[in-house]
């Protein structure tokens, strides 16, 4: 049954500068967030339990992957950063550089691109971050890993979407679709098994592709809101909205839509300190990182709430 609307959003835990990244570890079921000015990471459960929040000596950071219970990935500029020794005391060791994107994992591979248009799986090792570079067909502009799956934007035209087996795209496509105009410079991408969307923060333009096995289908759609972010959940996307809002749009919502104009199936208000920046989807749950430094947690429900 598809989502119908968002339960009501808490507050989980507080960082005192704004979250420019965020990262959900299923095998973990923990939630990683990290803001800047100054740079603390908070760490939190995906049922929403207490918080732990540390800070680190880096400067402009922008992405997280949480890779293991003791470590996690930071790019700030585009050095990366392995975080060790989480639970204890945070430790910080550089480990790349040139890289432009940082994302993942559900698992235990995050994925960096890198601007030579390159790449690096990053793992856990026994006390540090293991680095494994390796080479890419065609140049990438945004990547996206899912738990058995990576989800990948190569340029060209206004680009092509291809979506490979494991958590790079080093190996082959299973499957691959031209994106249609208006694409060329969307530069994030969230994957999904039935759904996944290109799009940019900023931006009201976006492309969502359904899959019916490897069959894909691109749909231009136009969100009418400010939007800060996105995340797909299984056939649903989830939006912010600048104004304070999540919106949800189902498989209803974009089938019904035209390129102009989409539907929501619900919103809520999240009552947050400062705007919505990044949001992560966990289990049924999402959780929204703000510029004010809350993270602020809700349900997925899969029907209407009684009021």
């Amino acid at each position: 049954m598809p989502y119908k609307n968002v339960s009501q959003p808490r507050v989980v835990a507080n960082v005192e500068g704004e979250i420019t990244g965020g990262s959900f570890h299923k095998k973990l079921g923990s939630v990683a967030m990290i803001g800047k000015n100054p740079v603390q990471i908070a760490l939190v459960g995906a049922s929403g339990s207490p918080a732990k929040v540390f800070g680190l000596g880096l400067d402009d950071v922008s992405d997280i992957a949480l890779i293991s219970r003791d470590m996690a990935v930071v790019r700030d500029g585009s050095t990366l950063w392995g975080v060790v020794d989480l639970a204890h005391k945070a430790k910080v060791d550089q480990v790349g550089t040139d890289s432009r994107l940082l994302v993942g994992p559900q698992g235990d591979t995050a994925l960096s691109l890198k601007w030579d248009g390159s790449g690096e799986a990053l793992t856990p090792g026994k006390a540090d971050v293991a680095v494994r570079p390796f080479g890419l067909r065609g140049d990438h502009r945004a990547a996206d890993v899912g738990e058995n799956e990576c989800y990948a934007v190569v340029d060209g035209g206004d680009g092509e979407f291809r979506i490979h087996p494991g958590s790079s795209p080093e190996q082959g496509s299973i499957t691959k679709t031209a994106l249609p105009p208006g694409c060329k410079d969307l530069d994030r991408v969230s994957g999904g098994r039935f759904l996944s969307v290109v799009y940019s923060r900023g931006q009201s333009m976006v492309c969502a592709v359904r899959r019916a096995g490897n069959r894909l289908e691109p749909k231009m759609l136009r969100l009418d809101i400010p939007l800060t972010d996105l995340a797909v959940s299984e056939t649903s996307i989830i939006a912010l909205a600048r104004d304070g809002r999540v919106v949800i749009y189902d498989s209803e919502a974009i089938d019904k839509a035209t390129s102009s104009l989409i539907e929501p199936k619900a919103e809520k208000h999240l009552g947050c300190r400062g705007e919505p920046r990044v949001v992560v989807v966990a289990g049924g749950n999402i959780f929204v990182g703000t510029s004010g430094g809350e993270v602020v947690m809700a349900a997925l429900v899969r029907k209407q709430l009684m009021q």
